[in-house]
């Protein structure tokens, strides 16, 4: 059973968000995932519910929405696919491919991505992705970013690999999830406050779904970040309706205390 929370008069404790995040299924809620495409006759996602399989191309200038597109192009994507999947069993998984073969995306087709998951109705947007560079580039982001603030969307990125403090973008927006790696064996997440980058978990030697029914061993931020967005699933499945603000309190305040020991040297 699930209680919809209206306002923080309506929030339940601590110990019971905290049950959530560990016994919810991600029972109606939807999870986008923003990359290379989702594999979805993968074994490992067989029972996963995907809900949408789109790409975005640009065509002479103009971005077009290909749908039912299942394919992916990279092998990042279903992976991402697996952990969300393992982790929140029974939600809803939409693949907006904007990522391709050689993981490389262009800017206005992630926006194009982005906004078409939110017009779809998704919760959470899983952003396993970064970008660098001019202003033109990263203002773009930033906007999307507030606008999936403003509606109630939880966004989650993944940091650099070499250094949580080095700008990307979105991870590094305030009104993001930004998700760093965790060197460690234990299925949990942490927080680190007075960084924007301040939540990590497990993103060391994942086992994980990748191209063609295969199975990989990978290493990076990319795959810590599908275990933030599994575990705000996984509450907004008991607890719908709470806002972005109220769950990165919520999320920070649940999580164990990051260490040092937790930073990885790869």
């Amino acid at each position: 059973m699930s209680h919809r929370i209206s306002d923080f008069s309506d929030l339940p404790s601590l110990t019971a968000i905290k049950e959530a995040s560990i016994s919810g299924t991600g029972r109606g809620v939807k999870v986008a995932v923003i990359d290379s495409g989702i594999e979805i006759d993968h074994p490992r996602l067989a029972g996963a519910s995907i809900v949408d399989s789109v790409a975005f191309e640009e065509r002479h200038g103009v971005i077009k929405v290909v749908e039912e597109n299942t394919g992916d192009t990279f092998g990042h994507g279903t992976a991402v696919a697996d952990i969300i999947h393992r982790n929140a069993p029974e939600a809803e998984i939409g693949s907006f491919r904007v990522i391709d073969a050689r993981s490389v995306s262009k800017t206005h087709l992630i926006c194009a991505g982005v906004r078409e998951a939110m017009k779809r109705g998704y919760h959470i947007l899983n952003c396993s992705f970064g970008c660098r560079g001019l202003a033109k580039f990263i203002l773009p982001h930033k906007e999307w970013a507030d606008e999936a603030w403003l509606k109630g969307v939880h966004v989650v990125a993944a940091c650099s690999n070499t250094d949580n403090d080095e700008a990307e973008w979105p991870s590094h927006f305030a009104p993001v999830f930004g998700v760093d790696l965790a060197d460690t064996k234990e299925e949990k997440i942490f927080y680190r406050p007075e960084h924007l980058v301040s939540f990590s978990a497990k993103g060391e030697n994942v086992e994980v779904a990748w191209l063609n029914g295969g199975i990989q061993v990978q290493t990076g931020t990319s795959f810590a970040a599908p275990k933030i967005s599994s575990h705000i699933a996984r509450i907004l499945s008991v607890y719908p309706g709470i806002p972005p603000s109220m769950m990165y309190s919520l999320m920070s305040s649940i999580a164990e205390p990051w260490h040092p020991g937790l930073s990885s040297d790869w």
